[in-house]
């Protein structure tokens, strides 16, 4: 890639813009609706149980601000679930390269833990995360021939300049690229309106390290209830698969991605993150997090 980037954009951004935009679905999830057991824990007392919890424009608003924050790169609230996925992500790549962690943050070693059972253990920010080892070992068999955390970058030209599209894909099959999933609760099709199923393919064809993707699948690992003393398992293993077109993708991806650029000038004023704009931020930059906007696109203001 000789041209120099006006934008440069990773695929987690293009599917907070996603949320964005799909705001009022995303207000019907469970997750936003004031429940029997909230009330029971006398939370939302002062809703009737079915409620919202955030209103559409509620919604709107707390994704907005979620998304410049991610592209301010801000400091954010420790995950139990991501540090769950990200650590479990990091055992099986170590498994697959017979290595032991790069991960800083994540310590994993084998071990027994207070029952007597042999678990891999990670200990990340703060938490700790038994693994059952069989689970380990079988996910790390399934993608023993892939090139793991794959750096993909290209270059795609739109009406708005050229735009990198950069980010590391999780395992590399053979003409599959595969991401997995943790969850907690998994339906299929989860997944649908993700962008690293167009992202990643359309990057690696680009740039001619291969000239064909058929597929791409998130590789979905939900969690079983873990009892005191048991190791994390798993409730189902899922392949959601798409098969992957070039062209329809690449126009579906420039279309958003030109969508989210109109956004993101019309937010440019909030906007702290020089490399985005194709620059280069400073030695340890974070960005402030915001957590209100002064005008609301979403409301017409």
């Amino acid at each position: 890639m000789g041209t120099h980037p006006d934008y440069r954009i990773y695929p987690s951004l293009l599917d907070k813009f996603q949320e964005l935009l799909d705001y009022e679905s995303v207000a019907e999830e469970a997750w936003n609706k004031v429940s029997e057991a909230a009330h029971i824990r006398g939370e939302y007392l002062d809703c009737e149980i079915g409620d919202y919890k955030l209103t559409p424009h509620e919604m709107y608003d707390k994704i907005e601000i979620e998304l410049i924050n991610s592209i301010n790169r801000c400091p954010h609230d420790l995950s139990e679930a991501a540090d769950k996925g990200t650590a479990f992500n990091e055992i099986i790549d170590c498994l697959i390269e017979n290595r032991k962690s790069k991960n800083k943050d994540c310590n994993i070693y084998s071990t027994t833990n207070e029952n007597g059972l042999r678990v891999i253990r990670a200990e990340i920010h703060g938490f700790t995360f038994d693994y059952d080892v069989q689970l380990c070992k079988d996910i790390a068999s399934r993608f023993s021939c892939s090139l793991p955390q794959f750096f993909a970058s290209s270059m795609m030209q739109t009406k708005y300049g050229n735009v990198e599209i950069y980010g590391y894909l999780d395992e590399w099959q053979g003409n599959e690229i595969i991401d997995l999933k943790t969850t907690g609760q998994y339906t299929f099709g989860k997944f649908e309106r993700k962008w690293q199923r167009h992202a990643y393919p359309w990057c690696v064809i680009n740039e001619r390290l291969t000239t064909e993707v058929e597929s791409f699948t998130y590789y979905v690992i939900e969690w079983a209830y873990q009892r005191k003393g048991e190791p994390l398992t798993a409730k189902s293993i899922t392949p959601e698969t798409y098969t992957y077109n070039h062209a329809t993708s690449e126009t579906l991806l420039k279309r958003h991605i030109e969508n989210f650029i109109e956004w993101l000038e019309s937010r440019r004023e909030y906007i702290t993150d020089r490399r985005i704009f194709g620059g280069i931020n400073p030695d340890g930059y974070q960005g402030i997090p915001l957590t209100i906007l002064s005008k609301s696109i979403e409301n017409g203001k």
